[in-house]
């Protein structure tokens, strides 16, 4: 009899699971996995970050606007997709998914860079953006994580448990 129970609980644990492993694949959809890949594998930069990043930013909706002005996938403000143009070439227009992303993921890696390899500060950088936050910065000595840095930090480590054979790391 304890076993039938166990072997019930099982099959009712089973099935919880099953849900909610559902549910987090739709709660974190993965789209554009080829461009987010051609844009990690040019940048050198994780693949996981980048699709963090746009379910956070866009969720996933090309045309996505911000009440601000930024657009697309990564949610890019014109005038620092203008300016990245000039950097990084790409064929076509910066609202294309494939550009979105790739300016994205450029814009991105150049504020790791920017701010020697922090990650928290690029990606605060990415979100408020760069001039903004070195003031803070300077306001405030600790200044170091946000919410903003610690969902895309979530959603990284989730992307990464759901799509790792999906998303390749540069060189793989």
């Amino acid at each position: 009899m304890l076993f039938l129970n166990f072997e019930k609980y099982l099959f009712w644990l089973v099935i919880f699971l099953f849900i909610l492993l559902l549910a987090a694949y739709k709660t974190f959809p993965l789209e554009f996995e080829q461009e987010i890949n051609i844009a990690a594998s040019e940048m050198s930069i994780d693949p996981f970050l980048i699709a963090a990043t746009i379910k956070l930013e866009s969720n996933f909706d090309v045309m996505a606007l911000s009440h601000s002005g930024a657009f697309g996938l990564m949610q890019l403000m014109p005038e620092t997709a203008n300016w990245l143009k000039t950097l990084y070439v790409i064929q076509g227009t910066w609202r294309e998914p494939l550009n979105n992303i790739k300016l994205g993921t450029f814009y991105l890696k150049r504020l790791i860079s920017d701010f020697e390899n922090d990650i928290h500060h690029a990606l605060n950088a990415y979100h408020m953006g760069p001039t903004k936050l070195k003031s803070m910065i300077n306001e405030d000595n600790d200044f170091r994580e946000s919410t903003y840095t610690k969902r895309i930090s979530i959603y990284r480590n989730i992307y990464q448990i759901l799509y790792n054979d999906f998303l390749l790391y540069p060189g793989e």
